[in-house]
């Protein structure tokens, strides 16, 4: 661990592949019944094709349900900021730690994009942080891997990791989309806002020329918090109410609440 990643007790936990509603609803769980001093670093894939959406994006009028539900594609909305992501093909982490160790919430998502791009890198990904004045990109701009902002994890260039982060009371929750392979293409599909600007997003086989083996990328980033892949803990406490959080996150008028 690097800087004030040290003050922090760390826990990782790997999951499976799961409903949209159960992921949101776990990562939500992990920021509220965060204990003092502890971290999590959560890794984990998708139970089936699913489109997730910024907790304030405007998706009424733009992203058509009809043609979201002919794709068989699932429909959820986060519990952070940010705009639509498609999982299919890719790893998602979320991060929940104390809000103040890292100096707040921008020192934080930096400090995290790094561990991320350094994980990348460490299997050949050219990855590296988004240089740039900052500039804050609208949520009506569209899908989320449209472009790269500041402070984003790029390579050659290109999107490659899509984050999002909310603060929930002490606690801050961050969790993004690391793609293996592009499939935001879909998203064209079932957008019916305007579209400008539009980058092709970096993956992490175009880098490699391959996937990524079973584990592989989970470990390489597990290290680079400071972890040992080997070791996996199971929070228990966070899954006191995680259930009536899923409630929320299945909810139709959640998801399509804006």
């Amino acid at each position: 661990m690097l800087g004030a990643g040290r003050l922090l007790r760390w826990r990782l936990r790997l999951d499976g592949a799961l409903p949209g509603a159960r992921n949101m609803a776990r990562d939500h769980a992990l920021a509220v019944f965060l204990p003092v001093g502890l971290a999590v670093l959560r890794l984990y894939r998708w139970e089936r094709l699913t489109l997730s959406l910024g907790r304030n994006e405007p998706a009424v009028g733009r992203y058509d349900p009809e043609a979201l539900r002919s794709l068989g594609v699932e429909v959820v909305r986060r519990p952070t900021g940010g705009r639509a992501v498609l999982h299919r093909r890719e790893l998602t982490y979320a991060v929940a730690l104390p809000a103040r160790t890292m100096g707040g919430p921008r020192a934080a998502y930096l400090w995290i994009n790094q561990r991320i791009a350094a994980g990348l890198a460490s299997l050949g990904v050219p990855a590296e942080i988004a240089c740039g004045p900052g500039v804050a990109v609208p949520l009506d701009a569209g899908p989320c891997f449209q472009g790269a902002a500041a402070g984003e994890v790029v390579a050659a260039g290109r999107k490659l990791v899509g984050s999002a982060q909310a603060r929930m009371g002490e606690v801050l929750l961050q969790h993004g989309s690391i793609l293996l392979a592009d499939d935001q293409e879909l998203l064209h599909r079932v957008f019916t806002g305007e579209r400008s600007g539009i980058d092709r997003p970096a993956t992490v086989s175009e880098f490699l020329g391959r996937e990524p083996a079973e584990g592989e990328l989970e470990r390489a980033l597990a290290v680079q918090f400071g972890l040992d892949p080997t070791c996996i803990s199971d929070p228990a406490w966070s899954s006191l109410q995680e259930a009536e959080l899923e409630e929320r996150y299945r909810s139709e008028a959640w998801t399509w609440r804006r």
